[in-house]
C-alpha cells in the first residue's frame, strides 16, 4: 500500500500539530482545541437515500463557525466518470468549475462547542489507503468518538416517524434506538470499512442508518436529515441547526400530501404500508433520546420552563461566568458558592447495559428467524 499520508494535504496549523512541534504558546488566543474531539463522518454517493449527507454538510458549513484542517487528494480517490463534476456555459465559454471535495474541518456547534466533521464524496478508489489516512488524523488528534450517519431506502410510510438502524460499539449511545436490526452479510462501502478500522483500535464508535421511504429516496428529503442531526447531535453532545430543514420539511411535507390526495394508487399504497408498519411497531417499542425507560414525556409546560430557566441562567453570565447572585457574593464575601450541578432534564440518557450484537444493513437475511425481516416489507407485485 503506498504511504497514506500522501492523500492528506494539510493546513499549516494542523501540520504543525501532527509533527509535534506546535507548543502552547504558539495557539492562536480563542482557537479551540483540537485534541480529544468528537468526529462526525458523512460521505455523499453509496447509502444515501434522501440525500442526507449533503443536506448535513450544507446545514453544518453553513450555519455553524468552522475552519478547514484537512483535504484529500479527490484525483486519486474518485471516478470522475461515474460522478461527474458539474460546471457551467454561458453560450460561449465553461466556468464555474465544482471540483469535488473530501475534507476534514473544525467546527463550533451553537453553544460553540468544538467538533470535527469528515465529509464529502464517498472514495471510489484505494479505500484501505484512505481509512488508513483517516485513521492517522484520529490517532494524531485523539478523537474521542466517531460518529457516522447514512441513509437507506425501505418500504416504510412517510406518515410514520422514521426509523433507524444502530451500529457500533459505543452501547450506551446506541441501546433501544434500533427499530430494525437484521443480521447478514452486504456490500461494503468505505464507511462501514472506517467503522471496522476504528472499532478495531479500541476507539468509540456510534453509527444512525436513517430509514427513507423508498419512494422519496431519489428526492432530498429534509426530514431523514433532521433525524440524523439529532442521533448525532444526542451522541456528541452538541446543539446543531435544524430550524431551515424542519421549514423545508414542512414544504415537502405539504407537497407529498397534494400528490397523495391526487393519486389514489398513491394513497393505496401509503396506506398498505401504513398497516404494516403499525402493526410491526406494536411489537417493537424504541427508547426516546431524551428519557431513561422509567421516565414519563414532559409536556410542553415543562419542557418550556426548562428552557427558559437554561437561557435564562446563561444570559446573566459575565465573562467570567458569574451570574448576579455570584458577582454579589464575590464583592462582599471574596468567595463564590457553587451550587451542587443538577442533572439537566435536556441531555439524552445515557443508559448502562451489557454488550450485544449490532448489526447493519442487509440485502437478505443469514437465517431464518424474523430478525432478518425488514419493517413493513412488501411485495413487490402489489405495489
Amino acid at each position: 500500500m503506498l504511504d497514506p499520508t500522501d492523500l492528506i494535504r494539510m493546513s499549516s496549523s494542523a501540520r504543525q500539530l501532527l509533527s509535534g512541534k506546535a507548543s502552547s504558546d504558539q495557539a492562536t488566543e480563542g482557537d479551540p482545541a483540537i485534541h480529544g474531539l468528537d468526529m462526525l463522518v458523512v460521505f455523499s454517493g453509496y447509502l444515501d437515500a434522501g440525500s442526507v449527507s449533503t443536506q448535513l454538510e450544507n446545514a453544518l458549513l453553513e450555519r455553524l463557525d468552522h475552519q478547514r484542517i484537512a483535504t484529500f487528494d479527490t484525483d486519486q480517490l474518485l471516478d470522475y466518470r461515474a460522478r461527474r463534476p458539474q460546471l457551467r456555459f454561458d453560450g460561449r465559454q465553461f466556468f464555474d468549475y465544482e471540483a469535488p471535495e473530501l475534507e476534514l474541518h473544525l467546527l463550533k456547534d451553537q453553544m460553540q462547542k468544538p467538533f470535527l466533521l469528515l465529509s464529502g464524496p464517498e472514495p471510489d478508489y484505494q479505500w484501505d489507503r484512505f481509512v488508513a489516512a483517516v485513521m492517522l488524523l484520529i490517532e494524531q488528534l485523539d478523537v474521542s468518538l466517531v460518529s457516522l450517519v447514512d441513509a437507506i431506502p425501505l418500504p416504510v410510510p412517510h406518515t410514520r416517524p422514521l426509523g433507524v438502524t444502530t451500529h457500533g460499539n459505543a452501547e450506551e449511545l446506541l441501546e433501544g434506538l434500533a427499530t430494525w436490526s437484521p443480521k447478514g452479510r452486504i456490500a461494503a462501502g468505505a464507511a462501514q470499512l472506517l467503522e471496522l478500522r476504528v472499532a478495531e483500535a479500541g476507539r468509540k464508535v456510534s453509527g444512525y442508518t436513517l430509514h427513507v421511504p423508498h419512494y422519496l429516496a431519489d428526492a432530498t428529503y429534509p426530514q431523514a436529515a433532521v433525524a440524523s442531526l439529532e442521533y448525532v447531535g444526542a451522541a456528541m453532545e452538541l446543539m446543531l441547526p435544524s430550524e431551515e430543514l424542519r421549514e423545508s420539511g414542512r414544504d415537502v411535507e405539504q407537497q407529498i400530501s397534494a400528490q397523495v390526495q391526487n393519486r389514489p394508487e398513491i394513497a393505496s399504497m401509503l396506506q398498505r404500508l401504513e398497516e404494516r408498519y403499525d402493526e410491526y411497531a406494536e411489537e417493537h417499542q424504541t427508547r426516546s433520546l431524551l428519557l431513561n425507560r422509567d421516565q414519563d414525556m414532559p409536556d410542553a409546560d415543562e419542557i418550556g420552563s426548562a428552557v427558559e430557566s437554561y437561557l435564562s441562567h446563561h444570559v446573566q453570565q459575565d465573562d467570567a461566568g458569574l451570574d448576579a447572585d455570584e458577582r454579589v457574593a464575590l464583592e462582599y464575601t471574596g468567595t463564590v458558592g457553587k451550587k451542587k450541578s443538577s442533572e439537566d432534564p435536556m441531555r439524552p440518557s445515557r443508559a448502562e447495559v451489557e454488550p450485544g450484537s449490532i448489526w447493519f444493513i442487509v440485502d437478505g437475511p443469514d437465517d431464518e428467524d424474523d430478525e432478518g425481516t425488514a419493517p413493513n416489507e412488501t411485495d413487490p407485485d402489489a405495489e
